[in-house]
């Protein structure tokens, strides 16, 4: 197992140092590999552009286009990248901005959230990555203090609740089930109402998306792994509509189960 410091591994495309602050920008190949590592410091990784599937404590977490992944320090992970590779923006905070109680609490978990305004967010710290002119670094500064903000504003009011990690469990042990709402909120001990916004606010997404999620990451392994037909893969994940499949599967990765599975194909 490897430990890294204030860095990833890759060669980044743009970097950019100064304050305590380090933002990178790096693109990984497609059907290539990560192993096992942790960071000596917290950091944040915003998905950019395609995808890739992240191993850690024995889950698998799809991580796709516009995702906010926080990985906090120590935090073990390894990554597969799909087919068509991957385009991840790292930002490594200062000790003062990481020292804030807000940005603290963020930091002290891995969360995976999907920030409102995410497109947004990317081209903007992209361009002032790009940019060469006497304000491109305080713009870049404010560009981050904006990520930040919105990552722990979707973590309020009360931090992560103590009860996420029982349904999390829940639906990572069984992603083909379908528990209801009002089943889970009973496993939560809150009311079905509650946990369903408090959910969304500490994953980004809802129940029923994370779920999608889970069973899309099943769907990935199956078309990797085999030459089963796309429509037996779908009805193996949870889709009685292969059409419905390919739609969630394209919004979820960026391409058809079709390309994916060519892609991958070419990779090995």
């Amino acid at each position: 197992m490897q430990r890294l410091e204030r860095t990833n591994f890759g060669s980044p495309e743009r970097l950019h140092t100064s304050h305590g602050l380090r933002v990178s920008v790096t693109n990984y190949a497609g059907g290539s590999a990560l192993p096992l590592h942790e960071h000596d410091d917290a950091y944040l990784c915003l998905v950019a552009a395609g995808g890739y599937t992240q191993q850690s404590s024995g889950r698998d977490t799809d991580c796709r286009h516009g995702l906010l992944l926080v990985h906090p320090r120590g935090h073990r992970h390894a990554n597969r990248f799909a087919g068509e590779g991957a385009r991840c923006l790292s930002v490594f905070l200062s000790a003062e901005l990481a020292a804030e109680a807000g940005v603290r609490r963020l930091l002290d978990d891995h969360r995976v959230l999907q920030l409102p305004g995410a497109e947004r967010l990317l081209r903007r710290l992209e361009r002032e990555l790009a940019a060469s002119d006497d304000a491109a670094a305080l713009a870049l500064h404010a560009a981050v203090l904006d990520l930040v903000a919105q990552a722990c504003r979707l973590d309020r009011p009360a931090g992560r609740p103590l009860w996420l990690g029982r349904v999390l469990e829940r639906l990572h042990d069984d992603p083909l089930a379908t528990p209801s709402l009002r089943e889970l909120a009973t496993l939560a001990g809150v009311h079905p109402a509650h946990l369903a916004r408090r959910f969304q606010q500490a994953q980004g997404v809802s129940v029923g998306e994370y779920q999608r999620g889970l069973r899309i990451g099943l769907a990935r392994k199956a078309l990797a792994e085999g030459r089963r037909p796309i429509a037996a893969v779908a009805a193996e994940a949870g889709f009685t509509d292969q059409s419905h499949f390919a739609r969630v599967f394209k919004r979820m990765t960026g391409q058809t189960p079709r390309d994916f599975r060519q892609g991958m194909q070419n990779a090995s």
